[in-house]
C-alpha cells in the first residue's frame, strides 16, 4: 500500500476515475520520517484496574480452517521519502523491523502466515547493471549484491516465523518503481556522502541526482526485465529453503506504468503487457532456482480486486503454485484512506461498482476477482484489506467480506501490522496494544478469527469512575472471537445498586455488554467480576467507583483513594512504573534490571477503543538496530522506577490519531487534550547527577513541532509549551533538583494561565493563550516532534499523571502527594 496525501481538490478531481479503476494504494499510517518488582495486587490498582497478569487470551486457539491468514508486517518499507537524498534510513526510527514478539503473538492467536513488505532499494542498493565506479561501490556495494544488514533483518523475521511454526511472504513493496542515484559517465554520483553511522545509507546532497526508474519494455527503459529477474533470482537463492519462508510477492501495486513504447509513467494510458512480461520473466527466473515456492502475482492498476479480470489481458500466466493477489478496501474510493462511514456513503459512488457503499460493498468488490479466479482455476489471495475502527458498520462490512473470502478459499492478510511508530492506533491497523495489563488485541482480528473458526479473546471493562453526580455506566468488552456467549457476574464491595448484575457477551467477534451502577453517597466502592469459566475464567480487573463529596478532604482518610477520585473526576490517566511489564506482547511483570516496554494507564483516561497505553517497540534483536535502547526497571529510594539514564533511551510512547476533515472527523483513538485545552501533568522523578536536561513528559504531534512538556533544563524543573503558531512559553524553577533525591514536578495550563509546581509548591507562572494545536501522542521519559526523537531527562521515573481540565491548587496537591508516595517521598 502506498502512502499518499491528498488535498480535497485533488480528491474531488480523482473521484470519477476511482469509481471504475482504483483500489488499494492507500491506508498507509501517515508520512514517514525524513530522515525487580512483584506485580501489583488487585487492591493496589487504581480505579480502572491494572490487572494481575498478561493473560491476553484463552488457551491456544483451536482453528477450524487451515486457510492461510495473517497480516502485513509493515515497517521495513517506510524509508523511501528521503531515500538517496536525505538520511531517512535509520532502523527503529525511519523504518522498523518486525520483532520476534510480533510474530510469536500473531502465531499464538492462530494467524499462520504473514506478508513482509520490503523496499527493493534497501535490499539491493545497486542494480545489477549499474555503472557504479569503485568509489561508489565502496560506499553502496557491488552491482546486484544484496545488502547484508537489510538481508539480516529479513532473515531474522523469517527465523521468528520458523520458531513460531508460521510462514512469511517476502513482498517487494515498490509499485513498479525503483528510486536510484543518477550515475555520471565515469560511474560516480554527484554529492554522494557517507553518513556518520553505517546504519544510515549513503546519500547525495544534490536532490537532482535522484531518479525514479520504472518498469518498461521499450528501448531506453530505466528499469528492465534483467534488473527484475536478477533481483528475484538472488532473493530465491537466499531464502528459498528457509523454514519460515512462505512465498515471493513479486511486486506490490504496480500502477501507471508507461504507455506502449514509453519509459516514463503514463497516467491513464499504460501498456498492460509491461507488467505481464516482467512478472512472467520473474516467475521463470524463480522457478529456475526454486521449483515449488508460492509466487504471489499482483495485477495492474494497484492490484484492485475489481479490475483483476479486466485490466490484465495476459492473465493467467504460466507457472506452478501461482497465487493471484488483490487488494480491496471498504471506503468509496477503495483506497483505505477514508474512515468516516456516513461521509463515504454520501459520496454516492463505490469504486468498481454502482451506487454508494453499503454493508455488502466488500463482498461485491471481492466477488469480481473470485469469479475470475474460479473460472480460470487459479488460487486467490486478498493480501491487503482493512477495517476502520470508528464505526460498527465498518466492522459488519469487513466481517461479511472476510467471511466471503474464507468461504471461497481466498487467503486474507490485513493491512498494517508490524510495529513501526506511525502504525500504532491508526484507523486501519493490526497492531496489538496494552490495556489493563493485558495485550489489547486489535479490533480487526475478531472478524478474521470468526471467519476461520478461531475462538480466543481477552476481556476488558471501561467506564467513568466519578459517581459524585450520579450513576456510572460501565461496559465490558471482548476483543477477539467467542465461540459461545460469555456470562459474567458483577458485585460491589460497598453496597449500591446495579441495573443488572449478570452480563452476557454474545458469541462472535468483539462483543460487549453494559450495566449501570449507583453507589451509596460519599462512598468508595470496588466492583469485581466472576466468570462462567469461559476463557479460563478470565475477567476484567476490579474497578473503583468514587462518590466522594470532597475528595480533597478525604485525603486525610486515604490519600490513594482521594487522588484516584480526582483522577476519576478529570478522566485523567496515570502510569505507575511499578506496574511495568517486559513487553506489550506476551510480557510479564518487569523485574530489577529487565527491559520495561509496557505500562498500562491505571487511571481513568482509557477505554478498550482508546487505550492510553505506554509502550516501547524498539527492535534490538534482528541485526544491528542502532544505538537506541529501552528503559529498564530499577529500584531507587526503595521504590521501583523506569531507568532512562542510558544514552539514547527511547522511553514509552502512546501514539494516537488526529481529526482530518473528510477523512476521519472524530477518531476514537485520541489524546485526552490538545495544546490549547486546559490540561495538567505531574511526574515523580529522580536524577542520578546534577545538571540533567531533557524531556520528562510530552504531549505533542509526531510530525509537527508543537508540544507541551515537563522537562529539566540544566537540572532545573521546567514547564514549556510551543504551539502551532510557534509561540513558546517556558517556566523554569529557580533551584535544581538534588541528585538521588526524588521530586514531584507538575504543570498546568489554561487560556491565559500556566503554572509550574515543584514538590507541591508554585515555582513559576505565565499568562499565554495557546493557539489551536492538535496533539497525537503522549510520551514518558523522552519526546518526539518533527519526525525525530527529543532527548529524555536521563533519570528515573516513578509515576506520571495527565488529564484535561483545571484542578484547583488543593486538588493538584493531593495528586502530587500521591505521586510522591510512589517514590518514597513525603511532601
Amino acid at each position: 500500500m502506498k502512502r499518499r496525501e491528498f488535498n480535497q481538490a485533488a480528491g474531488a478531481m480523482a473521484a470519477a476515475a476511482l469509481t471504475t479503476t482504483a483500489c488499494g494504494g492507500g491506508g498507509g499510517a501517515g508520512p514517514a520520517p525524513i530522515a525487580a518488582t512483584n506485580p501489583p495486587s488487585a487492591s493496589s490498582a487504581t480505579g480502572a484496574g491494572a490487572g494481575s497478569g498478561a493473560g491476553a487470551t484463552s488457551a491456544t486457539p483451536v482453528r477450524l480452517n487451515g486457510l492461510p491468514m495473517g497480516t502485513n508486517l509493515s515497517g521495513m518499507e517506510w524509508a523511501k521519502p528521503g531515500l538517496r537524498y536525505g538520511m531517512s534510513t535509520l532502523p527503529n526510527l525511519n523504518f522498523s523491523v518486525p520483532r520476534a514478539a510480533d510474530v510469536a503473538y500473531l502465531a499464538s492467536q492462530g494467524f499462520n502466515k504473514n506478508r513482509l513488505p520490503i523496499q527493493w532499494e534497501l535490499l539491493q542498493p545497486v542494480l545489477n547493471d549499474s555503472p557504479a565506479n569503485a568509489a561508489v561501490q565502496a560506499l553502496l556495494g557491488a552491482p546486484g549484491a544484496l545488502h547484508a544488514g537489510y538481508a539480516a533483518y529479513i532473515t531474522g523475521v523469517l527465523d521468528a516465523h520458523a520458531a513460531a511454526g508460521t510462514r512469511c511472504i517476502i513482498d517487494c513493496h515498490n509499485y513498479g518503481r525503483y528510486q536510484d542515484f543518477v550515475y555520471q559517465a565515469d560511474g560516480s554520483v554527484i554529492g554522494l556522502t557517507a553518513a556518520s553511522t553505517p546504519l544510515i545509507r549513503p546519500f547525495t546532497t544534490d536532490g537532482s541526482q535522484v531518479i525514479e526508474r520504472i518498469l518498461s519494455l521499450a528501448p531506453g527503459a530505466t528499469l528492465t526485465v534483467g534488473n527484475f529477474t536478477d533481483f528475484w533470482t538472488r532473493v530465491a537463492r537466499q531464502w528459498k529453503d528457509h523454514p519460515g519462508f512462505g512465498g515471493y510477492g513479486l511486486m506490490n501495486e504496480p500502477h501507471d506504468l508507461p504507455a506502449a513504447g514509453g519509459t516514463t509513467a503514463s497516467y491513464g494510458n499504460q501498456d498492460p503487457t509491461i507488467w505481464a512480461a516482467f512478472a512472467q520473466a520473474a516467475i521463470n527466473a524463480i522457478r529456475a532456482v526454486d521449483p515449488n515456492g508460492a509466487i504471489y502475482l499482483a495485477g495492474n492498476d494497484w492490484e484492485a480486486a475489481m479490475t483483476l479480470a479486466t485490466n490484465n489481458p495476459a492473465w493467467p500466466l504460466s507457472g506452478s503454485n501461482l497465487v493471484y493477489e488483490v487488494h480491496m478496501y471498504l471506503d468509496a474510493s477503495c483506497s483505505g484512506y477514508a474512515f468516516d462511514y456516513d461521509t463515504e456513503v454520501a459520496k454516492g459512488f463505490s469504486a468498481g461498482l454502482s451506487g454508494p457503499i453499503n454493508l455488502d460493498t466488500g463482498v461485491n468488490r471481492l466477488q469480481l476477482a473470485v469469479n475470475w479466479a474460479k473460472a480460470q482455476g487459479v488460487k486467490l489471495a486478498l493480501t491487503e484489506v482493512g477495517m476502520p475502527v470508528d464505526d460498527p458498520r465498518w466492522q459488519e462490512m469487513f466481517r461479511r467480506a472476510v467471511a466471503y473470502a474464507v468461504a471461497n478459499q481466498v487467503e486474507v492478510y490485513s493491512w498494517m501490522g508490524g510495529n513501526h511508530w506511525p502504525a500504532h492506533n491508526y484507523a486501519i491497523n493490526h497492531v496489538p496494544g496494552w490495556h489493563q495489563n493485558r495485550t489489547l488485541e486489535p479490533a480487526v482480528a475478531g472478524p478474521m478469527k470468526a471467519a476461520v473458526g478461531l475462538a480466543s479473546a481477552a476481556v476488558f471493562d471501561d467506564g467513568p469512575g466519578d459517581a459524585s453526580a450520579g450513576p456510572v455506566t460501565v461496559t465490558v468488552y471482548v476483543r477477539g472471537n467467542l465461540a459461545a456467549p460469555l456470562v459474567l457476574q458483577v458485585a460491589s464491595s460497598n453496597g449500591g445498586s446495579f441495573s443488572k448484575t449478570t452480563l452476557t457477551i454474545p458469541a462472535g467477534a468483539n462483543g460487549q455488554d453494559s450495566y449501570t451502577f449507583t453507589p451509596p453517597p460519599n462512598s468508595v466502592s470496588t466492583l469485581s467480576y466472576s466468570s462462567d469459566g469461559q476463557l479460563g475464567g478470565q475477567v476484567p480487573p476490579p474497578r473503583k467507583v468514587y462518590a466522594l463529596a470532597d475528595p480533597v478532604a478525604y485525603a486525610a482518610t486515604s490519600l490513594a483513594d482521594a487522588a484516584r477520585a480526582l483522577l476519576a473526576k478529570y478522566n485523567a490517566s496515570k502510569w505507575e512504573l511499578a506496574q511495568g511489564y517486559t513487553d506489550y506482547l506476551l510480557g510479564v511483570p518487569a523485574a530489577e534490571g529487565q527491559p520495561l516496554r509496557a505500562v498500562a494507564d491505571s487511571g481513568y483516561g482509557s477505554s478498550a477503543g482508546n487505550a492510553m497505553e505506554m509502550i516501547n517497540w524498539v527492535n534490538k534483536e534482528m541485526g544491528d538496530g542502532g544505538a537506541m535502547t529501552f528503559p529498564v526497571m530499577r529500584s531507587v529510594n526503595g521504590k521501583p522506577s523506569s531507568d532512562h539514564s542510558a544514552p539514547q533511551t527511547f522511553g514509552l510512547w502512546c501514539k494516537k490519531s488526529e481529526p482530518i476533515p473528510g477523512v476521519q472527523a472524530n477518531p476514537l483513538n485520541r489524546t485526552p487534550y490538545d495544546l490549547q485545552d486546559p490540561h495538567f501533568a505531574i511526574a515523580a522523578i529522580s536524577v542520578p547527577t546534577a545538571g540533567n536536561s531533557g524531556v520528562v513528559f510530552q504531549a505533542s504531534q509526531a510530525q509537527a513541532s508543537h508540544a507541551a512538556e515537563l522537562a529539566l533544563a540544566g537540572g532545573q524543573p521546567q514547564a514549556r509549551w510551543t504551539d502551532a503558531n510557534g509561540q513558546s512559553v517556558a517556566i523554569t524553577a529557580a533551584a535544581s533538583l538534588a541528585p538521588g533525591q526524588p521530586a514531584v514536578i507538575a504543570m498546568s495550563s489554561a487560556p491565559g494561565a500556566q503554572v509550574l509546581r515543584v514538590n507541591a509548591q508554585v515555582a513559576g507562572t505565565a499568562a499565554a493563550t495557546l493557539a489551536p494545536s492538535v496533539t497525537t501522542q503522549l510520551l514518558l521519559g523522552w519526546g518526539f516532534v518533527d519526525y525525530y526523537p527529543r532527548d529524555g531527562f536521563g533519570g528515573n521515573l516513578f509515576a506520571a499523571i495527565t488529564g484535561r481540565g483545571t484542578p484547583t491548587a488543593a486538588e493538584m496537591a493531593v495528586m502530587e502527594r500521591y505521586l510522591a508516595s510512589t517514590a518514597g517521598l513525603s511532601i
